[in-house]
């Protein structure tokens, strides 16, 4: 009986049991090895899939039919032979391309989430110190306020603003390693850039990628040794200058708001151009060159780019040395593959006030730089002449002299930042693979403010000496700052890939560690140092004695915030056309208190691609079409970090004892509730990817509705509950929008292709509920003279400006006003739009690239900080009111605070041309370079808008904050226009 049953058993199994084991390759058509093919034996039902190299091992024997499928590529049968290659023929170039997402990659075509790639040829295109300034217009929904101070950051926002108080950028990751920012990335070092949209595709991030994921894949070495040098330098201009009024019709203008003809003389002997007298042509020069190769078991890149930035306006400086090091080991018989990398950024930049430029606009053309005796120029009258008069005594405005204030601003500031990463993967056996990456930042910074006291004090009183000084005033001060932080994160995971049948199962599970908000700031400030730089130091000071504990020394320390995170994700796919995954993360941050720390956020997605199916095969101008939709919840509980608001603040004194002696203490400034926990977004998301004629056409469509719920807001108690602020979970916030994605690419013959691609986006923001009745006034946009613009309301966008409607003029030519504030718009644009064209024609190629924004409004903060004696635009002289001119656009001229009204709202939209390339690649002379290519390039040589400022573009300070500055301009850096000549070579 027992050798029947073996006997059978032998029978039924025999193919399997005798057959061999086929070893093959699956390749594309330039011979590059193809990841997770699935080979299918057709006569024994096993399934295999192909490793990183395209790889693979099947049991089969000779003969056997071989089904090998990949999504993006021509399915294709061969009969199974000795060490077989494959070569599969791409059947939509696009679908194919590798995508990152959180813990893996990606076929496009796999995609059932909202996410955008932009590549290295897109980035380097524009030349510029940041990679986000580079990318602007170039992914659907993505909106980039860029900022041309040398040094600054870009604010950028994916799918609107969901949360007020902070917590608005999105999550870097570099190579594993978490980044608040790019800045300490040099653009070159980029391959590409993956924009994680929706929330279904941002779930597995949690927490931390709540305002959306930018995954950066950096350079990598492989096979022969390379060799590539880029280098550009280009000259820098303000892109748009604000015509002022000159002498004479400063006069006109400002006798005529006093009430007099003979105030201001019409013939001054000064008519001073002062944004021409604070700005000069600024210069960049950038020089990159990598060196990198590859062998079986090992691969290398160093990379080093050194940019130097002159700013326009004068003293502005900015240089950074970047020098990369990134390595791939494979070892245990390439089980275990081992990738170290290490990036050094090192920053020297010199900043000038900003201020400086609102100086210029406001300063009076009748003041002089300096007067005849060397004297800096001061607004001062001549009562009897009307004339400017160093020994005048009466002082007309208080506006300072900006080419003074850049003089003595004397700051420098140094940061060394180190990021690098540390990664192993373990391939168990064959669908069984695990992760293990360590990543860390620390940025050391180092700086100095000198301010000679005395000799501002003599700029801005000409006629005094040295001995006028007040003896008891410092006669200079000098800051010194030291400060490091440190963040890390290790994220351990295994993934299990399986291919069986037509279908292929992915299990993703694991957990990760985030320690952030380690840092520590040392200032110290001390009187009366030696004048000579190279003696700057705090111990030569001749004044060492603290006016009172704490008030010339700062140490802060601040408290760190620790994210735990478990996740898991499970993807499968079945016959390349039927597509799932599912993500939950189980979160937890230290910034809660410990019974609300916990929260889990789960997503799930799927795609259908429909040309896959039998009935779309006689569709023929349909080349491809893929449905995908998905939900996802992501929290946010990075508001606190933002805000420290579990940290106690220092610099506080306190008296304490009998006498009553001053003693140094800490204390928390906000109120902070038990019940305090995270904010959440929940999204939806339907998108159609599509190509047509000929794949020439591609495209796609996204339509979501994001709902921000329990958002933190601040609100104020009675007093007898709680004094000052309380931020309570109370809020909602809904960003609803379209994105439209469209590329042609087509050729006119061998010699001639071209492309010209296009998106669009609308997006729909709103505060939507505020369910505390506590909560009212949390207003904002204040332009530094007792006026503010913006408020927090329900059913109206966040950051919209909240200001008196101008009503009409009344009989002196004054504004009349509503009773009421109104809304007046936001600053947050309702759409956005790119669009771009180029091509080759034989050794000639060509770019232009656009960028547009709309509906969005713009306060003119300079025009309307107005005190008194200021300069006015040229175009307020051209249409202001006279009793003969009752129907101005303007006013009678006043001198006094202006209140804020519409009359200062201006529309924000603008379509700047961002990017006017040509360039030339030189026939190959030796076979030992690959490539030479000259290029030219016009960097925002064009922008086309109704608003009247200097640049639509205000991101304002705080990064970004809808209730600080942004879409205010005041304190404002102009837009650069730069014309440059680089040079690309590799060999």
């Amino acid at each position: 009986m027992k050798n029947s049953i073996l006997i059978l058993f032998l029978l039924l199994f025999s193919g399997t049991l005798f057959s061999q084991e086929i070893a093959g390759r699956v390749v594309d058509e330039k011979g590059n090895g193809l990841p997770s093919a699935n080979i299918s034996n057709v006569t024994s039902k096993l399934n295999v899939a192909s490793d990183l190299d395209g790889n693979f091992k099947i049991k089969a024997n000779k003969g056997d039919n071989l089904k090998i499928s990949m999504v993006g590529y021509t399915t294709k049968n061969v009969k199974a032979t000795s060490n077989i290659v494959i070569v599969l023929q791409e059947e939509v170039s696009t679908i194919n391309e590798v995508v990152v997402i959180g813990y893996g990659t990606k076929k496009a075509g796999a995609i059932t989430g909202s996410v955008s790639q932009i590549k290295a040829a897109d980035i380097v295109k524009t030349p510029a110190q940041n990679a986000i300034q580079a990318i602007q217009g170039r992914a659907a929904g993505v909106n980039i306020v860029t900022n041309d101070e040398p040094g600054a950051n870009p604010t950028i926002r994916i799918r609107g603003l969901g949360t007020l108080l902070g917590a608005r950028d999105p999550l870097y990751i570099i190579d594993g390693v978490e980044a608040s920012s790019l800045n300490g990335l040099s653009p070159n070092e980029i391959a590409t850039l993956d924009i994680l949209k929706d929330a279904s595709s941002l779930a597995i991030y949690g927490q931390k990628g709540s305002n959306g994921v930018v995954v950066v894949t950096t350079k990598r070495g492989k096979g022969e040794i390379k060799v590539n040098y880029d280098a550009y330098y280009g000259q820098k201009f303000i892109q748009r200058k604000v015509k002022m009024s000159d002498s004479y019709r400063y006069a006109y203008y400002n006798n005529t708001a006093l009430g007099s003809s003979s105030y201001f003389n019409f013939t001054q002997p000064n008519n001073t151009t002062w944004l021409d007298e604070i700005t000069s042509t600024g210069e960049v020069i950038s020089n990159y060159i990598s060196l990198s190769g590859g062998v079986d078991n090992a691969n290398y890149y160093f990379g080093a780019t050194n940019y130097k930035e002159k700013g326009i306006l004068n003293g502005t400086e900015f240089e950074r040395t970047n020098i990369s090091s990134r390595n791939e080991f494979k070892l245990l018989n390439k089980t275990l593959k081992i990738t170290p990398a290490i990036n050094v950024a090192i920053v020297n930049n010199t900043p000038k006030p900003l201020s400086a430029f609102t100086n210029a606009y406001k300063q009076s053309p009748i003041v002089p730089v300096k007067f005849a005796n060397g004297r800096w120029g001061v607004p001062l009258r001549d009562p009897a002449t009307g004339l400017i008069d160093i020994n005048g005594s009466d002082r007309f405005n208080n506006v300072g002299n900006p080419v003074a204030q850049l003089y003595y601003t004397n700051e420098q500031n140094k940061n060394v930042t180190l990021f690098g990463s540390i990664g192993a993967e373990l391939q168990i056996f064959k669908d069984l693979k695990f992760n293990s990456n360590f990543g860390a930042t620390y940025d050391w910074s180092r700086g100095y403010t000198y301010t000679p006291s005395r000799e501002i004090y003599l700029s801005q009183n000409p006629t005094d000496e040295i001995a006028d000084y007040p003896a008891a005033s410092p006669i200079n001060t000098l800051n010194q700052r030291r400060g490091s932080s440190y963040r890390w994160n290790w994220d351990n995971f295994a993934t299990y890939k399986k291919a069986f049948g037509n279908s292929e199962l992915t299990f993703v599970a694991g957990m990760s560690r985030t320690t952030s908000n380690t840092s520590e700031n040392l200032s110290g400030t001390r009187w009366n140092v030696p004048e000579q730089s190279n003696y700057w130091s705090l111990d030569l000071s001749s004044y060492n004695t603290e006016i009172a504990p704490g008030s010339v020394v700062s140490n802060i320390n601040s408290t760190p915030v620790v994210s735990i995170a478990y996740f898991a994700r499970a993807e499968y796919e079945y016959d390349n056309k039927y597509l799932f995954s599912a993500t939950i993360r189980k979160e937890g941050i230290s910034a809660f208190q410990s019974d609300k720390r916990w929260a889990y956020f789960p997503s799930v997605s799927a795609g259908w691609v429909i040309t896959k199916e039998s009935f779309m095969e006689n569709v023929k101008f349909l080349n491809y079409l893929k449905f995908r939709g998905g939900y996802g919840e992501v929290g946010n509980g990075n508001t606190l970090n933002s805000l420290n608001l579990p940290v106690f603040s220092s610099g506080n004194n306190y008296a304490f004892g009998d006498d009553q002696n001053i003693y140094p203490g800490n204390n928390q400034p906000y109120q902070v509730d038990p019940n305090l926990t995270w904010e959440t977004m929940k999204e939806i998301d339907f998108g159609l990817d599509f190509k047509v004629l000929n794949n020439k056409l591609s495209g796609s469509v996204d339509v979501y509705d994001r709902k921000s719920s329990d958002i933190i807001l601040p609100i104020t108690l009675p007093s007898v509950l709680s004094p000052g602020l309380v931020t309570v979970n109370t809020g909602d916030v809904s960003n609803k929008g379209v994105e439209v994605s469209l590329k042609w690419n087509s050729k006119i013959n061998d010699n001639f292709n071209y492309y010209v691609s296009g998106n669009y986006s609308y997006n729909k923001n709103e505060l939507t509920n505020v369910d505390n009745s506590y909560f009212s006034d949390f207003i904002g946009g204040s332009i530094n003279n007792g006026q503010w613009t913006k408020k927090v309301l329900v059913g109206e966008a966040l950051g919209s400006f909240y200001v008196y409607q101008v009503t009409g003029l009344n009989g002196d030519g004054n504004f009349t006003y509503s009773d009421e504030r109104v809304v007046a718009g936001s600053y947050l644009p309702t759409f956005t739009y790119g669009f771009s064209f180029g091509g080759n024609y034989k050794n000639l190629d060509f770019s232009v690239d656009a960028y547009g924004v709309g509906g969005n409004k713009i306060y003119n903060g300079k025009k309307a900080q107005r005190f008194g004696g200021e300069n006015v635009e040229y175009d307020v002289l051209q249409d202001f009111w006279t009793p003969s001119n009752p129907n101005a656009t303007n006013p009678t001229p006043f001198n006094n605070v202006p209140i804020s009204s519409t009359y200062y709202i201006e529309d924000g939209d603008y379509l700047r041309i961002n990017n006017i390339t040509i360039g030339y690649t030189l026939p190959k002379v030796y076979e030992k370079i690959d490539k030479v290519r000259l290029y030219v390039s016009a960097i925002n040589p064009f922008i086309f808008t109704k608003y009247s400022g200097y640049s639509p573009e205000l991101s304002g300070s705080g990064n970004g904050d809808p209730l600080g500055s942004a879409g205010i301009e005041l304190d404002a850096y102009p837009t650069n226009k730069t014309f440059l000549l680089g040079l690309n070579v590799s060999f």
